[in-house]
């Protein structure tokens, strides 16, 4: 574990020391960023962070698309110890002034183009702001075309005194002239992520660096273990706030001495087109987004011929987008498999289907210094085929949750001298070693590979006037997972009227995935003992799948 015992920054230094300077590690819209210019950008940044108080024991917002900005800033936190409180961009601006106050941020990396939906609640968020643009690395023929487009958001930032612009930053300052950084260990905290928890609830997730450091060489296991380089890339469609993200596209890629290859917005017809342009020959995704790049017609010839490796995770992966991925790929002359994996915020991913070791059903065999088990209610392990809670014991395991002692003890429990975390899924393991999903324990839909929180919808739905109680299910919409909302309303209220103010409120308090496809009123809803609504029944009655 010496190797991995190290901050993540460290960890990409050392991993790529044997590669030049000119390795590519980012590329851009047709920008590409070397390891050279990568380093002295975050050393110039991780500067000015320490300046004005990122250091241990304190936390650091990184609420940012896919740009280089959001890795240069990510890898620059690490480096000067403190957490990188990774936020998703789309969230509100009352949540994210609640996570940098509530959290006690000493400073925000935040992006320009969506700043006026933040504005009103950042006037009294009282720490250094740094504000990032996807301009600031675009190539020059793009630049203002970008500027002109963006230019009435740019115009609300506050830009002045702790308000301060990325692209200033970096060119201000000349970085490496004060005392060293700290030795971080690998058992320092890196990263605060969002989740649902194991209990279907959301929770602050906290992860230290040897799990990253680790996950990376368990990955890097899958195609061989050895080092790449700038020949080969990842293309990063998923998000730096998500551990996929974060663990598989970003930080195993660039360690590895491969090119990320960044979206900041997925379109389909531009992924395709980005597996023949560029250096990515890897693709990790979910399968709304293999779906869509298969659906769009570039998914063929010359767009797919180069992949050498896919993997999908995040929700199941159904028959009809493997049939028409393998179609597309046998035409272009490639045996590439679409892996299916599993992963889970509180362990990293641990499991995939690979060329080697393959079976139709299963969700693969697991990672290196991966053990899954089978376990009842009473933590006893199972026998083979038994459907019991699926368990995971290893090296990428999360350090607890972030000021909830008793959800992190409730966690965790031991056996045979090891440590498992509950996954808060069912599932069972064959003879051989294969592992099944087999449905969800915890209540949480996934929508485009993102965690949407039925409490979190009743929550808000709850206090608009005029309801009495409501309850969120999952439904299918074109073969795609929806938020369904029941409501029961009081007596004598409007629905027609209700309705505009619940999806108002929705869109005013939660991410865009939270928002129904469908609102359905009921004079009556099934309650359990204890005064709840009974959502397993509404469930079965509605023909809904809660896995979804």
């Amino acid at each position: 574990m010496q190797y991995f015992d190290k901050s993540m920054y460290r960890h990409f230094a050392d991993n790529t020391a044997h590669l030049p300077d000119t390795n590519k590690c980012i590329s851009y819209y047709g920008r590409t960023l070397s390891k050279g210019e990568f380093f002295r950008h975050c050393d110039v940044l991780a500067d000015y962070l320490r300046c004005v108080g990122a250091k241990q024991g304190e936390n650091v917002v990184l609420c940012l698309p896919n740009i280089p900005d959001a890795i240069v800033s990510f890898y620059a936190i690490n480096k000067t110890g403190a957490v990188v409180n990774a936020v998703h961009p789309l969230v509100t601006g009352q949540a994210l002034a609640g996570f940098i106050k509530d959290m006690h941020a000493c400073a925000a990396v935040i992006f320009e183009e969506f700043y006026p939906g933040y504005a009103e609640y950042l006037k009294d968020v009282d720490v250094p702001l740094i504000v990032a643009s996807a301009a600031d690395y675009l190539p020059p023929l793009y630049k203002p075309f970008y500027r002109l487009k963006t230019a009435k958001a740019a115009k609300t930032v506050p830009y002045g005194g702790k308000v301060v612009r990325y692209a200033d930053v970096i060119k201000g300052r000349s970085g490496g002239g004060q005392a060293p950084f700290p030795a971080i260990k690998g058992a320092d905290i890196a990263v605060y992520m969002h989740s649902g928890g194991t209990t279907g609830a959301s929770k602050t997730v906290m992860l230290d660096n040897s799990a990253f450091n680790c996950l990376a060489d368990n990955a890097l296991a899958l195609i061989g273990g050895k080092p790449v380089d700038d020949r080969d890339g990842m293309l990063m469609v998923l998000p730096i706030f998500h551990t996929f993200g974060l663990g598989i596209c970003m930080h195993t890629t660039i360690c590895a001495g491969g090119q990320v290859v960044l979206m900041p917005r997925f379109d389909p017809k531009r992924a395709c087109k980005l597996l023949a342009s560029t250096s990515a020959t890897f693709i990790s995704g979910v399968p709304n987004m293999f779906a869509k790049m298969i659906d769009s017609g570039y998914f063929r010839g010359r767009y797919v011929k180069r992949l050498k490796h896919c993997y999908c995770g995040g929700d199941k992966l159904s028959n009809s987008i493997k049939e028409k991925f393998y179609a597309a790929t046998a035409a272009a002359g490639n045996p590439i498999r679409l892996n299916e994996g599993y992963g889970l915020t509180e362990a990293g991913i641990c499991c995939v289907n690979t060329p080697e070791n393959y079976r139709e059903g299963s969700i693969g065999k697991p990672f290196k210094n991966t053990t899954f088990g089978i376990f009842d209610d009473g933590d006893k392990p199972l026998g083979n085929d038994e459907v019991g809670n699926l368990c995971i014991s290893s090296n990428t395991m999360m350090s607890g949750y972030y000021g909830d002692d008793e959800a992190t003890r409730a966690a965790f429990f031991e056996y045979g001298g090891k440590r498992w975390v509950r996954t808060g899924d069912m599932g069972r393991i064959d003879k051989d070693g294969f592992v099944y999903f087999v449905d969800r324990k915890k209540r949480v839909i996934k929508i485009a590979g993102n965690n949407v929180f039925p409490q979190e919808i009743e929550n808000v739905v709850n206090k608009v006037e005029g309801v009495k109680r409501s309850c969120v299910v999952a439904m299918t919409d074109g073969g795609k997972p929806a938020v369904k909302l029941i409501v029961q309303p009081i007596e004598g209220a409007d629905e027609k009227t209700l309705e505009k103010k619940i999806l108002r409120e929705i869109k005013a308090k939660l991410l865009k995935y939270a928002t129904p496809k469908v609102v359905e009123f009921r004079q009556k809803l099934p309650l359990t003992q204890i005064g709840k609504v009974d959502y397993r029944k509404l469930e079965e009655r509605g023909g809904e799948n809660a896995q979804l």
